[in-house]
């Protein structure tokens, strides 16, 4: 097992752990001399873009049997993904099921194949709300959404009637005794039609606002949006973002999740009250950037696994007491060379495992280099975001940080 996995695994194994701790630690325990009664953790791991244009349509064809195998693609990174209790990613493709109408850019289809992959790789939770939900018309939007439902894979931010958004709007989930509210937006379909019954998300103010307040009286612990939106290629949120990051922590909002940009931006914690006067740190990263594509510039090449821990305690008071834990991130770049002759292929690589280029797939020097360059950009870009971090949860270093009570 490579060396970054076992520590992984043990990290895993020490959350509890250090949640219990960083809750009994906490002012409001001193202050309340409440002991915790009993404390519930739950790990979340979320991934950026997953997209796939023509040439790992090409290099996931099996010419033998006439179809396409994507699980070679999430290797190297299954083990991180399945680490997690809930991993999400933002699906920018359809499964539209005809062969003719798979593609790349600009309008994605993609086979079925690639969402079992997932699903085989560890990730539970697909957002469908983005730019390209309606790239191959209403058979790609419904169809999209029968294939994650024949995997069992959760889904939300696209519909395929009426009636389902009103019964599905918002994603509830309850494990490990933790209970979250779910909801996904997306600025646009590019200029497409939405198709008619069908339903997207779209960041629309009043429609949020609407969700949010409905999400509230499911009484989450938490509420966590997914929203696709920013600048593509920006390296820094833009105006548009921070408002709407404000707007949604305003309204509710625990956690926002962005996408779209295929480039890293930073995260940070932002201390501000919502509407309802209730003052406390909200999370947000504002672009988790691409996990699988063909893009290979330089800060397109890769992405990160952005990885915390959800903690509720409840207190012999019956009080409940909320946080979030071990905020981190892994950096992960796509490997797009040649293992076999005369083929290309695409591999998502951990790259601290890679570091000594004495695993599975031994880079040549061009690609080591661009894959350190990659390593070298994020954490230099991303080094700001960890300290605030560091300073938002204050003694307890990078373990907890106290949402609410």
């Amino acid at each position: 097992m490579p060396p970054f996995c076992m520590v992984h695994r043990f990290k895993a194994a020490v959350i509890w752990l250090t949640a219990w701790l960083a809750v009994l630690c906490s002012p409001d325990f001193a202050a309340g001399k409440a002991p915790a009664r009993m404390t519930d953790s739950l790990s979340v791991s979320v991934i950026g873009d997953i997209i796939i244009h023509d040439t790992q349509l090409g290099a996931a064809y099996q010419a033998s049997t006439g179809t396409w195998q994507f699980d070679p693609v999430f290797r190297e990174v299954r083990t991180l993904l399945s680490a997690a209790d809930i991993t999400v990613g933002n699906l920018e493709t359809t499964l539209p099921g005809d062969p003719s109408m798979y593609s790349g850019y600009p309008q994605f289809g993609a086979p079925d194949a690639l969402a079992a992959a997932l699903a085989n790789a560890g990730v539970d939770i697909l957002c469908t709300a983005n730019n390209h939900a309606c790239d191959k018309g209403r058979i790609g939007l419904v169809r999209t959404l029968d294939v994650l439902d024949s995997l069992n894979m959760l889904h939300l931010g696209t519909y395929r009637s009426a009636a389902e958004y009103e019964k599905h709007r918002i994603l509830l989930i309850q494990r490990n005794h933790i209970s979250i509210a779910m909801l996904n937006y997306t600025y646009a379909v590019n200029g497409l039609p939405v198709p008619d019954g069908t339903r997207v998300n779209f960041l629309r103010r009043p429609v949020m606002a609407a969700d949010m307040a409905l999400a509230r009286k499911a009484d989450p612990d938490f509420i966590i949006v997914m929203v696709h939106f920013g600048g593509e290629y920006l390296r820094q949120p833009d105006d548009f973002q921070r408002r709407t990051v404000q707007f949604l922590f305003h309204e509710g909002a625990d956690i926002v999740l962005g996408s779209h940009p295929h480039v890293l931006q930073p995260y940070e914690i932002i201390r501000m009250a919502d509407k309802y006067g209730q003052i406390r740190p909200r999370l947000v990263i504002y672009s988790l950037g691409n996990f699988i594509s063909n893009q290979r510039e330089r800060y397109r090449n890769g992405g990160i696994i952005f990885n915390f821990t959800l903690i509720r305690a409840e207190t012999d008071d019956a009080r409940k007491i909320t946080g979030i834990a071990d905020i981190s991130h892994e950096p992960v770049w796509v490997y797009a060379g040649r293992t076999r002759k005369n083929r290309k292929d695409f591999v998502i690589l951990p790259v601290r495992d890679y570091i000594r280029n004495d695993q599975s797939i031994r880079l040549d020097s061009a690609d080591y280099r661009t894959m350190m360059t990659f390593f070298w950009d994020t954490n230099s870009h991303l080094k700001s975001s960890e300290e605030l971090v560091r300073k938002a949860s204050g003694e307890h270093g990078n373990h907890f940080i106290h949402i609410s009570e």
